[in-house]
């Protein structure tokens, strides 16, 4: 059974055409623009509302293919994962190298997709304050590429590390002395005295804080709380928190089909005419809506699907 791919004609709601949003950034992220794929359905017919002929939309009947074997050829050809995915910012980490008697590392943090004009890469200015957060530094910033020095603990600079970091414990952790009282290199695991007792914290913050970011605590009295963390659970919490930063929706969808193929697709595709009713008794006709509909196999559909990444501008 033939599929269909619902495509974003360039005429918008109360028939704007070419509707721009004022901010460039949610324009890109959250406007459909003409020729971005809106559905794709091995049954048309559950898509053919009221307002989705034209002038707002088209269609690519895939002749030869389901809605399965479109997405296939998505991940076989472009390696994405839907026709309908959008661009979105993927972040990831590599390490340089590591000094493992102080638990300090040197890391790269960059994007994995930022395309063919770094649209998306990243920069110093977008992750460094998240990264001073968590006390780590910045030594070098290039294409796509940060480089930072971050200790779990401190480093023999006596630079503070992540476990003291604002970034560990939400708040700037004002007044309280840290002391490391273990650290097996072996397996990662600290030992930590925090001794909050002139500081605006409380018994219960303290405990949840630590526990939350995968500390145990073996005593917590006094104002002093002594716990265990492993580096891999607070490496785990500072990327998690710098990729929520950065992982954003850079546009709408990631592939698109070229506006000469939306105006040949309306020009010359299938008109088809469906009566819509005003009610679930289909008494009182609403109106006719027209559908342009062009037949084409899933290998010509491949040939004229654009990957966003690709693009120069």
């Amino acid at each position: 059974m033939p599929c269909e791919i619902l495509i974003k004609n360039n005429v918008h709601s109360g028939g704007r055409v070419n509707y721009t949003h004022p901010d460039p950034d949610k324009d890109k992220s959250g406007v459909y623009k003409k020729g971005y794929p809106v559905a794709i359905l091995d049954d048309p017919r559950s898509f053919r509302g009221y307002k989705e002929g034209l002038p707002y939309f088209c269609a690519v009947r895939v002749t030869d293919g389901t809605k399965a074997e479109v997405e296939a050829m998505i991940a076989s050809a472009f390696s994405g994962t839907s026709l309908n995915q959008t661009w979105s910012r993927e972040i990831d980490f590599a390490t340089v190298n590591n000094d493992m008697p102080i638990d300090g590392w040197r890391i790269n943090v960059f994007a994995t997709n930022p395309g063919a004009n770094n649209f998306a890469g990243v920069t110093q200015a977008m992750v460094e304050n998240y990264l001073t957060k968590w006390n780590a530094l910045v030594v070098q910033a290039t294409v796509n590429e940060v480089r930072f020095d971050v200790a779990i603990f401190e480093d023999g600079s006596q630079i503070p590390g992540a476990i003291q970091s604002q970034g560990f414990w939400g708040v700037e952790p004002t007044d309280v002395t840290f002391n490391e009282t273990s650290y097996v290199e072996g397996t990662g695991v600290h030992t930590v005295e925090a001794d909050y007792s002139l500081s605006s914290f409380s018994s219960d913050q303290v405990q949840k804080r630590i526990e939350d970011r995968g500390g145990i605590v073996s005593s917590n009295v006094g104002g002093v709380a002594t716990f265990t963390i492993n580096r891999t659970d607070v490496f785990q919490w500072f990327q998690q928190e710098v990729r929520e930063a950065l992982e954003q929706t850079i546009y709408r969808r990631q592939f698109y089909i070229p506006e000469a193929v939306v105006d040949t697709i309306i020009a010359t595709g299938t008109q088809i005419l469906i009566d819509h009713y005003s009610d679930d008794e289909q008494t009182e006709l609403r109106g006719q809506v027209e559908y342009r509909v062009l037949d084409r196999t899933l290998a010509q559909v491949e040939t004229f699907i654009n990957n966003k990444l690709d693009d120069i501008v």
